[in-house]
């Protein structure tokens, strides 16, 4: 078998948490990922101690290990905290969060997901600085971008129509010469049709963003798209201006829309992309979380919808069948195959050869988050490899990620 290109990443933030002194610890870990996987690529959250950079720096040059600078751009920057003043605005006034389907959980945790608008330059100006001197804290060989798009089904219905802040008010003017807050009335009757649509009526739709697409929206989401690509352009050229390569984190394809990552125009900026196909994790990006956050959102807005009803035409349109019951759904997670549909979907862009496509799958052990295990790991692999896929990213945090899970992936790709 060809070697396949293999990454994972790494959370600088709790060294502490462990037995070892943290040279060993991390030495004895990356260690074990360079033997068992023989790592090429290990992608960076570098806390503020530069300490431990420098040091997870030269345990890489030691073994060979390429390092990446991982920087979450519009939501959980470094030292840099979203206020709800300067979150994303929703049609109705709300900052960050919305109410239907939003995530219980959603703020609790070391990071929030509360959205920076990605055209408040003001904000940004301060967030590019930084991020030019993270570039510039350690040697990287490349640059890897997350966090780049608008809010999810996790953060609420409603902020998947976002923004209406003053920026982009701005913005919309001097691009399509309109008033972006003309769109307000169609996003309203977009939730009053949804109020009254009945479980016959999801026939036409073929894609979870049909079921979001309104005629009247077009420049609307046109927009989101380029404010995505625009400020995701930004920080990848001045990655590449330093000769750096570059990679994206990116929502798998059945949910990218929703969260405005065109493929098509995030590929011009970029060497690779990560594209989330997370089957079963309970968080931001999970396909299961996600799913059950927007299919909650509607039913909250609907309730006259039966809820296996609704998950059966979900299902219809993802390719797979969904467990019956959003805590089925959550409890076991959404079938592998479904790599199949959104490898397809990918194939579909026609992103040209230079674009490589190396999917994350979740290799953690965290307990209400994710707990892999084998069976489902050597599912995905198996997936992966009989698709051809170049590489993968074990996701998503090495420090997560038990010795014996990283053997059984060592030993996996090594049988076949």
């Amino acid at each position: 078998m060809t070697k396949k290109w293999i990454g994972t990443q790494i959370v600088l933030n709790n060294l502490a948490n462990h037995s070892l002194p943290e040279d060993d610890f991390l030495k004895k870990k990356l260690s074990l990922a360079k033997e068992v996987l023989d790592l090429d690529t290990l992608i960076v959250w570098p806390g503020k101690n530069k300490k431990n950079l420098d040091l997870i720096q030269g345990i890489c040059r030691d073994f060979e290990i390429k390092t990446y600078l991982w920087y979450p751009v519009l939501a959980d920057a470094p030292l840099f905290r979203v206020r709800p003043e300067q979150a994303v605005e929703t049609y109705n006034g709300l900052p960050g969060y919305g109410i239907n389907g939003v995530w219980e959980n959603l703020g609790q945790g070391e990071e929030d997901f509360l959205f920076l608008c990605p055209n408040d330059r003001q904000t940004i100006s301060q967030i590019f600085n930084h991020y030019q001197k993270q570039i510039s804290a350690g040697y990287f060989e490349g640059v890897f971008l997350d966090r780049i798009r608008f809010p999810s089904p996790a953060n609420g219905l409603e902020t998947l129509f976002t923004c209406f802040c003053r920026w982009c008010q701005e913005k919309f003017l001097a691009d399509y010469q309109k008033n972006l807050m003309d769109y307000q009335k169609a996003i309203e009757s977009f939730f009053r049709k949804l109020k009254t649509i009945d479980i016959k009526d999801w026939a036409v739709y073929s894609s979870l963003f049909d079921i979001l697409r309104q005629d009247n929206l077009e420049k609307f989401y046109d927009f989101r798209q380029q404010s995505i690509y625009q400020i995701t352009k930004i920080f990848a050229e001045e990655a590449k201006r330093r000769g750096k390569l570059v990679g994206l984190d990116v929502f798998t394809p059945s949910l990218a829309p929703l969260v405005s990552q065109d493929y098509r125009l995030l590929a011009r900026t970029c060497d690779w992309m990560k594209p989330m196909i997370y089957c079963h994790t309970n968080g931001p990006a999970g396909l299961p979380l996600e799913l059950s956050c927007f299919i909650r959102g509607i039913l909250s807005i609907n309730p006259s919808l039966e809820e296996g009803q609704l998950i059966q035409e979900i299902s219809r349109m993802l390719g797979v069948q969904l467990p019956d019951k959003i805590n089925n759904l959550l409890r076991d997670g959404v079938p592998e195959e479904i790599i199949y549909y959104e490898r397809q979907k990918i194939k579909d862009y026609n992103l040209g050869e230079g674009i490589k496509i190396y999917p994350g799958i979740e290799a953690v052990q965290i307990p209400g988050i994710c707990l892999i295990n084998k069976k489902t790991l050597e599912k995905y692999l198996s997936l992966i490899l009989e698709l051809g896929l170049e590489g993968i990213v074990l996701s998503w945090n090495l420090l997560q990620i038990p010795e014996e899970v990283l053997r059984w992936v060592g030993d996996f790709l090594l049988s076949q």
